[in-house]
């Protein structure tokens, strides 16, 4: 149990903590997200996703991206039914955090959980994406599974279809006002308990997460027929956030996008990945010189100096 004053030692913080615990120590299982919670932050996760967040810049907004990244199946489907962007992604203004409703799904409730999964692809990787990363990870079904599966999403086999039924069932959705209060609580303990002092960064930082939170409850809420976001469904969407952290998403991606060379400066070696294999399936060359992954475009240019 997180109770510990030397894990809060801000007196607000402190206070903060056992006036929730007052009021919602009633909530079965929330003491299991507070430890999980806690997990991840001894293990420097949520500090190192804070710095990914800080210098990430969207592909979906890179002009020089927009032809060649692959279109992902939820964000089209929640388009095709009437969850639409805001105008500021057709002027290309590169305002990603926009002040939308943060409680209800919108069309930035599936943007930010694309762009989350683009960053956690990242952070498994160690390394910058290239476009063929954003081809295996959004033409596998990862999204699908994440929402249609929550919390049991790697357990899934094969593709994983979310039919128009689901994204008008999420439109209807509401709160029972207790829930919400409850969300509401349990967020702003995390966030005061990750930053002390909250800026430009922190506060989008907050939003997505918020938004992921958000539209994970939702989809419970659809999956368990109840119409409604109750506590269990807040807790399902935590731990739904908490196992796609801990999960390494690389395992999920569809390597058949991964058309390029593998290439070892040291020898100059490079080799093409079969059908079945993907760069990150290979930790270094037989030479023992580390591997750098190049798409089929840039490799043709590579071969020629070689």
């Amino acid at each position: 149990m997180v109770s510990n004053e030397e894990v809060y030692p801000d007196h607000d913080l402190t206070a903060m903590y056992h006036e929730f615990i007052q009021e919602f120590n009633h909530v079965n299982g929330v003491f299991n997200i507070l430890n999980e919670f806690m997990h991840l932050w001894e293990e420097n996760i949520w500090e190192s996703l804070f710095n990914l967040h800080c210098q990430w810049k969207n592909h979906m907004e890179l002009q020089d991206n927009l032809k060649l990244a692959p279109e992902n199946l939820v964000l089209a489907q929640a388009i095709n039914n009437g969850i639409l962007p805001n105008k500021r992604y057709d002027a290309g203004s590169g305002d990603v955090y926009f002040n939308s409703t943060t409680f209800t799904v919108d069309y930035d409730s599936f943007l930010y959980l694309h762009i989350f999964l683009e960053k956690l692809y990242t952070f498994y990787l160690g390394r910058e994406l290239v476009v063929d990363d954003l081809w295996a990870l959004h033409k596998s079904d990862i999204s699908e599974r994440i929402l249609g599966g929550l919390d049991i999403f790697n357990l899934f086999r094969g593709n994983l279809f979310l039919g128009d039924e689901f994204f008008q069932d999420i439109k209807e959705v509401t709160w029972v006002e207790d829930s919400l209060i409850f969300f509401k609580k349990f967020q702003n303990l995390f966030i005061s308990f990750l930053f002390e002092d909250q800026g430009g960064n922190e506060t989008t930082y907050n939003l997505e997460l918020e938004k992921i939170l958000v539209l994970l409850a939702h989809s419970g809420a659809v999956l368990s027929d109840h119409g409604q976001i109750d506590f269990q469904c807040v807790l399902r969407a935590y731990q739904t956030l908490f196992k796609i952290i801990k999960t390494d998403i690389t395992s999920l991606a569809d390597k058949r996008y991964y058309t390029g060379l593998l290439l070892c400066r040291d020898c100059n070696e490079l080799y093409p990945l079969l059908e079945d294999e993907a760069p990150f399936d290979f930790a270094s060359c037989n030479c023992g010189g580390e591997l750098k992954y190049v798409g089929k475009v840039e490799s043709v240019t590579i071969d020629k100096n070689i």
